[in-house]
């Protein structure tokens, strides 16, 4: 008997030639999705910026609507007669630390209302008394103080009132 020669790979011309157009085309729609992706990535970029600005705005509205005055009468940074909000925010944010998380802070002309959490009530007067020493403010007090009891770990919520003064230069 005679053995068998079985060519499974008959290769023709066309047979080739459409492999090469398949791997062609594959590297084309390849190269359109990067570009799309790429131009999308820039496009969430791009929004995530406006998104953030208009988040900025929101909150200076809300912070001079909070305070009692409207938000075309509210002090800007740079009119305001005692300085920079920049130093008034490092002031109060460089008295805290991990025990003490501010909520909100609503400037007004010469006084400044905190609100924050502690993880008890000696965190909470710990950060007091760095404030009442931090520069660019003066008479820091609390005005209120509560346990949230809902809250399983039970943090204390409290209130300060400060007066905003020139830092010294």
């Amino acid at each position: 008997m005679r053995p068998l020669w079985l060519d499974y790979r008959q290769e023709t011309p066309g047979q080739q030639r459409g492999g090469w157009v398949l791997l062609g085309l594959g590297v084309a729609v390849a190269t359109g999705l990067a570009i799309h992706f790429f131009s999308l990535q820039a496009e969430e970029e791009a929004l995530q910026l406006q998104v953030s600005h208009l988040r900025r705005e929101a909150e200076k509205e809300r912070l001079a609507a909070g305070s009692g005055t409207p938000a075309a009468a509210a002090p800007s940074p740079a009119s305001h007669p005692l300085g920079s909000w920049d130093s008034l925010f490092t002031s109060l944010e460089g008295a805290g630390d991990d025990t003490v998380t501010l909520l909100s802070i609503q400037p007004g002309p010469n006084e400044v209302q905190i609100t924050g959490e502690a993880h008890d009530l000696g965190a909470a007067l710990d950060y007091l008394k760095r404030l009442q020493a931090a520069p660019g403010v003066a008479n820091a007090r609390l005005t209120q103080s509560e346990v949230v009891e809902a809250h399983p770990q039970h943090p204390v919520r409290f209130s300060l009132a400060t007066n905003w003064q020139e830092a010294p230069r």
